[in-house]
């Protein structure tokens, strides 16, 4: 079962080959609704854009996801229990796209309100990390979370980015992942144009990351995205027992978990350069 939709753009002129993703997660609109409006109209100078709507079953069922989340099934070995899952083959799929490719950029948004818009690129990425229109940069994802599609890109050398456009109502969002867009071919060359750096961007350092592993998992309040814990802080429990975080952090992505061993929050470090 084929359950993407690719649309490729050429260039006049050779040049470097690019993919871009919506839908990995099939309820953060705002990819796919970039995707409707840029790509019937898009010319590219240079090169090959290679647009992908990657989840294309989560996307017509409006969920995040269908049996798996596919932002965990980029790997080369998959796990048994993954691979044969509807997001597992789906994987397989896009990754013979993305080993042809130079560089990638995946366009997220989020179920939370108080989201922050920020990426998530390693440090060979910064180059196209610094002209996406976010004030955060996040680095070091990989370490706790495996089979991304930006760890894939970047376990082969080549930049893989991906960006959270905001609360996934925000019209806002899609605004974002448009100029990112844009920007992204601008930066690898495809397409004409000026792309200036987005200035006074601050790097975080992800450091560490909470699964419940014995019993579900409820925040203790609500917490907005890169929040700074000025003080040792009760995030939430499991089961009865309280999980805290050390003073000096910020908190991502704070979430109520009912299955074990899933993703509760993420806690960073903010890096002077």
């Amino acid at each position: 079962m084929e359950n993407i939709r690719v649309i490729e753009k050429t260039g006049k002129e050779s040049g470097k080959t690019v993919a871009v993703m919506a839908g990995v997660h099939g309820n953060e609109v705002c990819g796919i609704n970039a995707f409707n409006k840029l790509i019937p109209s898009l010319k590219l100078d240079k090169g090959k854009a290679i647009f992908i709507y990657a989840n294309l079953e989560a996307i017509k069922q409006n969920k995040r996801f269908v049996e798996c989340n596919l932002n965990r099934c980029f790997l080369k070995k998959q796990p048994r229990d993954v691979k044969d899952t509807l997001e597992g083959k789906t994987a397989v799929q896009i990754m013979k796209r993305l080993d042809q490719v130079d560089a990638l950029l995946d366009v997220h948004a989020s179920n939370s309100v108080d989201s922050v818009p920020f990426v998530i690129g390693e440090k060979i990425t910064w180059e196209y990390s610094k002209v996406m229109p976010f004030k955060i940069i996040s680095f070091n994802w990989a370490e706790f979370e495996k089979g991304a599609t930006d760890e894939y890109m970047n376990d082969q050398g080549k930049a893989g980015i991906c960006i959270e456009c905001g609360y996934v109502l925000d019209p806002k969002g899609q605004e974002r992942a448009e100029t990112s867009i844009l920007n992204f071919l601008k930066k690898a060359g495809l397409i004409k144009g000026d792309v200036k750096e987005t200035k006074d961007q601050k790097i975080f350092k992800i450091v560490d990351l909470y699964k419940n592993k014995n019993e579900s998992f409820k925040k203790a309040r609500d917490f907005a995205d890169f929040e700074y814990l000025n003080k040792k802080t009760l995030i939430g429990y499991e089961g009865k027992k309280e999980v805290f975080a050390e003073k000096g952090s910020h908190i991502i992505f704070v979430r109520d978990r009912q299955e074990l061993n899933q993703e509760c929050f993420v806690l960073a470090k903010e890096l002077k350069l």
